[in-house]
């Protein structure tokens, strides 16, 4: 089986349209961990927004158990990003119960490359 890599970055935001930008940002997240780590790289909260309503509890928590199991099939969590919102504590804090790897990364922007090389300008 191909190793999985789980994305770990924000979702919830004050407007639908930002919480698809953040959905949007963790598909970026995924090809930067593929290239980093090899293997396959995972982002649940990528996709789930299209499927789920965050602002709806029993969505939400269907979601979130989801991730959860994804994540226990994963050999390593990289936490993109400074901002840990109340669902990545929860996903940090299974990686760590479970004996997963915590890798954290810095802040992106659309001027960086994976691994934190600046494009030329």
């Amino acid at each position: 089986m191909m190793p999985l890599t789980y994305v770990c970055s924000p979702l919830s935001a004050p407007t639908r349209a930002e919480m698809l930008a953040n959905a949007a940002k963790a598909c970026t997240y995924s090809a930067w961990a593929e290239k980093e780590f090899g293997g396959r790289a995972v982002a649940p909260h990528a996709y789930l927004p299209y499927l789920l309503d965050d602002r709806n509890p029993a969505e939400r928590a269907l979601a979130l158990e989801f991730d959860l199991k994804l994540l226990a099939m994963c050999e390593r969590i990289v936490v993109y990003g400074t901002r840990i919102s109340s669902g990545m504590k929860g996903e940090i804090e299974n990686a760590q119960r479970l004996g997963i790897p915590v890798i954290y990364r810095q802040d992106t922007v659309a001027s960086q490359k994976p691994g934190g090389e600046k494009n030329a300008v």
